[in-house]
Parts: C-alpha cells; structure tokens; sequence
C-alpha cells in the first residue's frame, strides 16, 4: 500500500510540473536581460524610470512579438559590455558589427546602420571635415567602436584618440579646448543636440558605415533564438515597422544602407 501511495504522489508532482511548464510557456513567461546604458539619446535613455529611445523601442517591438518580457540592466557602457561578456545578460544594446566581435558572438541580421560623425566646439571654423581632424585630438567614449572607426580613416595614425567614461566630459572638453572634436554616432549627436541642446555643432561629413544587430554568446539555445529574431526583423523590415520607429526618434531612415 505505501508503495502505491508513493506512486501516486510522484505522479502528482509530474503531473503539476508539466502544468506549470506549460502555463509558463502560453504565457510567454520568458525573460531575456539586456544590458544598455541610461544616457543614450536617442538610442537609450532613463526619462520618469522608464528606458526610452529608438534601440529600446526596436527591442521591445522583437521580443514582444516572439514572447519574451526584457528585463534592463543598465549601467555605464564598459559595465554594460562587461556584463554580457561574462554572461550577466543575454544580449546588448546598440552593438555594432565588427570582424574582431564577429569572431567571438553570434549576432542576428542587422536592424540599422551606424555612421560616425564628429562634433565640435560652435565656434570652430577649422574642422568642416574628416581630414580636418588629422593631426589632433579626438574624444572617444571608453568601449566604444567609434574610436576604431575613426582609426579606419586615419591608417597613418595621425589622430590622436582620447578616451573618456562618458560622454558629458568630452562635450566640456571640447567645448573647453582641451581635445578638437568628439567622435560618435552622427546621427545621435545630430539629435542630442536638437533635443538637448548639447552646445556642439555637427560636422556635416559622415563615414564608416556599420550594421548593427542583436549580439549573442555562440550556443546552440541561442542560434535558435537568433533564427526567431531574424524572422521577426525581416517582418519588420517588410511592413515599415523599422521604418516607422527610426523616422520616429530620427527623422529619417537609419534601418537602410547609405552605401553604394
């Protein structure tokens, strides 16, 4: 009888495990961390708690529309890489594609091109262009692929890359003298300084194009999460829901190729 009885109970359990997974499942009750940073305009930023900005919002459109709920881990842009390289969150947010990441991630099919850019000071006359920065100092934010961008331009090396841990320093320092130009994502500093009025002007020149994408660690669980992704950007892409939100935050269409 105690045999039985213990029977019965296993059988319980068993039966209210396979409930509970399959709740959990029609649910989507399937979480993925995203680490960003908090102070990102356009692409990421805190306003009343809330992280906003065109990355976030193509996010949250992927993973709401394959079942999952984001869970933000935002810190500063060296923590936030940090914590995906060692595995504290799932993906990155605004991750450019590069051969060297390429070698170490999965990344799903791009969802915009980047294009660096540079600002500078409202009253210099002397940098109208990329070739006006050679020979001097350029700000770059630790971590931040735009540095190697730059590079890329400049194989003789003539400019010299700055680092700094955030961005608010180097606009004080450009502005101040201390370094000539400030390279990031032009199109961001295009709107940082409409909507915040960021006291910089934009160098009309933009250059290295890159794609950006969803990175992930290279496994088997997520080279099927990948395949979700991609099937949901190309749906995206398809019916101008890309489209909509990058006109939204950008006033144009960064989910296309400029090149040639």
């Amino acid at each position: 009888m105690k045999r039985i009885y213990g029977l019965v109970i296993l059988l319980m359990v068993l039966v209210l495990t396979a409930c509970s997974n399959s709740d959990a499942s029609e649910t989507g009750d399937t979480v993925i961390t995203v680490a960003t940073t908090p102070d990102g305009y356009p692409q990421n930023y805190m306003e009343d708690g809330e992280l906003k900005g065109f990355s976030v919002d193509v996010y949250k459109a992927i993973f709401d529309e394959i079942g999952y709920e984001i869970e933000w881990l935002t810190t500063d842009w060296a923590g936030a890489v940090a914590s995906f390289e060692t595995g504290k969150a799932d993906t990155l947010l605004n991750f450019a594609v590069t051969p060297e990441r390429a070698e170490k991630y999965n990344y799903t099919e791009t969802y915009y091109y980047s294009r660096a850019g540079l600002g500078v000071a409202e009253d210099n006359g002397d940098i109208n262009s990329l070739e006006d920065v050679k020979g001097k100092k350029v700000g770059n934010v630790m971590g931040s692929n735009y540095g190697e961008v730059l590079k890329e331009q400049d194989p003789a090396g003539t400019i010299e890359i700055v680092s700094y841990e955030g961005a608010d320093v180097i606009h004080q320092d450009v502005i101040n003298g201390n370094v000539d130009a400030y390279v990031t994502g032009r199109e961001i500093l295009l709107a940082q300084v409409k909507d915040k009025g960021i006291p910089l002007k934009v160098v009309e020149e933009s250059f290295g194009e890159k794609e950006v994408a969803l990175p992930f660690a290279k496994t088997e669980e997520n080279a099927a999460l990948i395949e979700e992704i991609n099937s949901t950007i190309t749906k995206f892409r398809e019916d101008g829901t890309l489209s909509e939100i990058s006109n939204e935050w950008f006033g144009e269409d960064v989910t296309v190729s400029q090149q040639k």
